[in-house]
């Protein structure tokens, strides 16, 4: 009797034990879970993000009207935002370093960390952490919490190597490389001017609905009387839906000799709302065709409203070289303009 009462005292003390370290550890892990919660889950509730790093780089990113715009006055890389938010609302605890890897990782944020601030559409600030090295088989990063001393090792699951790179980027990647991204019915006129080919410059004026006018670009170019090929301007419009550029050659040591050569051609679309852009073109590479031997311009150097200096390709601006003759009936192919 005595033995089986013994039996129930330790039965019930050593279930007990466990009842009350299961019960601390459920309590401790609640403590630090917030801390390990690094992903905002649903991408529509973002509206701002806020990246700094200790060099004094910073990078705002905010929705308007559906738009991410770029430290408040460009629009953003539509790709890399995509992957941005991807990161912000995928990344996941992979591991909690070991403890005698914890003292040199802070010490790695607070040296060399990112900020990452992530706020609501009402402002209001959902994360704040920071972002640190990658791990020895660079399949991790180290993020840490605001307010916590824990860091850890975190990943986006599917995707193997490092994220830290996502939130260190220069300006020219953040930006969208989009010269023109206008909807056709929005353009009230495209004037392209040929410096060296006076002739085939013109402008094409929205004139009604859906109604357009074609004229010389000078006044000293004689104007064409054949009738205009139909559905040529709406088609030559829509084009302009989407023009971008291959890259951004703002430190490029050639802009300022570039810019003062006469360019190839010059570009300007005027919105219905007044607004207006301009763009400029130099021939910059030159290649062979392959059916006749003949040389092409392939890329051009380009600047918008004097501003960003960038480069493009024939293969996707080549459709707004025309000519003015380009828009009338009765032209031979061969009179019009090539590149």
């Amino acid at each position: 009797m005595n033995r089986t009462l013994l039996l129930v005292v330790l039965f019930l003390l050593l279930g007990g034990t466990a009842w009350y370290a299961l019960s601390h550890r459920k309590d401790q892990h609640s403590k630090v879970a917030w801390d390990m919660a690094f992903a905002v889950k649903n991408a529509d509730e973002i509206g701002k993000i806020f990246i700094a790093d200790r060099q004094g780089s910073t990078a705002t990113f905010e929705q308007k009207s559906g738009q991410w715009f770029y430290n408040g006055k460009y629009p953003a890389s539509p790709s890399t935002m995509e992957t941005l938010l991807e990161t912000i609302t995928k990344v996941n605890v992979l591991n909690i370093p070991p403890d005698g890897a914890i003292p040199l990782m802070i010490k790695e944020l607070a040296v060399d960390g990112i900020k990452v601030e992530v706020y609501d559409r009402e402002g209001k600030n959902l994360k704040t952490y920071y972002v640190g090295g990658v791990t020895n088989d660079e399949r991790g990063t180290i993020l840490m919490m605001e307010g916590s001393e824990q860091p850890y090792v975190v990943h986006i699951p599917g995707f193997v190597g490092q994220i830290r790179l996502r939130f260190q980027l220069d300006e020219d990647d953040w930006r969208d490389k989009a010269i023109f991204r206008e909807q056709p019915e929005k353009i009230q006129s495209v004037a392209v001017e040929y410096p060296q080919r006076r002739n085939e410059s013109f402008r094409l004026e929205k004139t009604g609905e859906a109604a357009y006018d074609i004229q010389p670009f000078f006044g000293t170019t004689t104007k064409i009387g054949s009738p205009r090929r139909k559905g040529v301007a709406e088609a030559y419009l829509i084009q302009f839906e989407s023009l971008v550029a291959e890259a951004f050659e703002s430190k490029n040591p050639l802009r300022d000799s570039v810019m003062a050569l006469v360019p190839f051609a010059i570009v300007t679309v005027k919105k219905t709302d007044g607004v207006e852009r301009q763009v400029r073109f130099w021939p910059v590479e030159v290649e062979t065709r392959r059916d006749d031997g003949r040389g092409f311009v392939s890329r051009y150097f380009t600047d918008v409203n004097k501003e960003d200096f960038m480069l493009t390709q024939d293969r996707v601006f080549g459709g707004v070289f025309r000519g003015y003759s380009f828009f009338f009936e009765g032209i031979p192919p061969q009179k019009r303009l090539r590149n």
